[in-house]
């Protein structure tokens, strides 16, 4: 067996062993019925040494918030994507597990070099590295004689584009959700999401003030795959963007392979579909993190713990936090650097989100750099109006 279908065999195998709560489910009677089909997203380290793969991370889902929906408080989730999920479960994973897995060299703490990252979704991710893909697909359903070869990658200035509007447009920037008639979102989409991590790292400007950029070693992608496309969205666009730049020390712009799996997810859209049956989006979402027990894993609906009583104005209580809000995150770091750092955690005591993220003034900096070059310039950035509340759920 090929790694990749190994590592996508990792992450279904994990999948499979989690409980009903938040997995797709059949909608309707008779001749009404339809079958719910979802996303799923993982990440993988191998042990190059032994070459043992563990799935560490996972995530479920399709949805995102717009505008309107969204908390101040950082108390629930943004984006709903199962690579966006599966991603900030890993962040829980390397928060919680954080001394056992880094050693620190040059005030830095580091990855082991034995272990590589992958990265598994059933689907290739929306936005970019899917527009080919969909726009064959779309072709072929329609009976349409194929369109001209899209051989444009815009380099002009962008601006951003919905998902699955202007098909002709390589290279730019999209914006969650990919439906036209559907309400735009502050969220980019997944391809975008993933060449920023290609660019900055996995771990976010918040573990970045404790350890080096952590890179996905490849990616391993089930339907609608398309190497070409998944390369220029995934690594290219970074490659472009970067070249030429004085880059704080260890970032880079970094290419991971690419693989195609065959190893099936029975929740699929395409998998659903070959068997005939009607289907329909998933409204439910799961979150998965190594340490979690498997019973235990967390159901998400629009971005909040599903089946949760909400209040209605304020911060939710801490125990209705997802374990993968901005805020849950940040309390987990905080808890992690007051014991590495203990100097540095008095200054943050009474910080706000944004303002403690500022303080990783490397990442900052790396940062600043690929969302100036023209490739990523019209990168919608979270207002600070939603990152405006400190480790408590009080907003300054």
């Amino acid at each position: 067996m090929s790694l990749a279908d190994r590592i996508a065999q990792s992450v279904i195998k994990k999948y499979n062993e989690l409980p009903k709560r938040g997995k797709p489910t059949v909608k309707g009677k008779g001749a009404q019925t339809k079958e719910e089909w979802t996303v799923l997203a993982g990440f993988v380290l191998e042990n190059t040494q032994t070459s043992q793969l563990e799935c560490v991370s996972l995530g479920t889902g399709l949805k995102c918030q717009h505008r309107e929906q969204l908390s101040p408080y950082g108390d629930s989730l943004h984006d709903s994507h199962a690579e966006v999920i599966a991603r900030r479960a890993l962040l829980v994973y390397l928060i919680d597990h954080f001394q056992d897995i880094f050693t620190k060299q040059d005030a830095r703490y580091v990855f082991p070099r034995h272990l590589q990252l992958h990265l598994y979704t059933s689907r290739c991710p929306c936005g970019d590295a899917s527009i080919e893909p969909l726009d064959d697909k779309l072709s072929d359903s329609t009976s349409e004689q194929p369109k001209a070869k899209r051989q444009r990658i815009s380099q002009d200035p962008l601006s951003i584009v919905r998902g699955h509007q202007d098909f002709d447009s390589l290279g730019s920037l999209r914006l969650k959700p990919g439906r036209a008639d559907s309400i735009p979102t502050l969220s980019m989409s997944c391809s975008d999401k993933i060449a920023k991590w290609n660019a900055l790292g996995v771990q976010g400007s918040l573990l970045a003030m404790l350890m080096a950029p952590l890179y996905i070693s490849s990616i391993v992608v089930g339907d609608l795959y398309n190497h070409k496309s998944i390369d220029r969205a995934i690594n290219q666009r970074g490659v472009s963007a970067l070249a030429g730049k004085d880059l704080p020390r260890h970032y880079r712009a970094n290419i991971c392979s690419i693989s195609h799996t065959t190893v099936e997810f029975k929740k699929s859209q395409v998998y659903l579909k070959a068997k005939g049956v009607d289907v329909i989006t998933a409204d439910a979402s799961i979150c998965w993190y190594h340490g979690l027990p498997p019973q235990k894993s967390v159901a998400l609906v629009n971005g909040s713990k599903q089946g949760a009583k909400l209040a209605l104005s304020g911060c939710q209580p801490h125990k209705l936090w997802p374990s993968i809000c901005k805020i849950s995150l940040l309390n987990r770091f905080l808890s992690v650097y007051e014991k590495l750092e203990p100097r540095g955690y008095l200054e943050f005591q009474q910080h706000i989100y944004k303002s403690i993220k500022q303080q990783s003034t490397e990442y900052q900096q790396a940062k600043r750099q690929l969302l100036e070059s023209s490739l990523f310039k019209d990168w919608v950035q979270c207002p600070a109006m939603y990152e405006s509340f400190d480790r408590n759920g009080s907003i300054n």
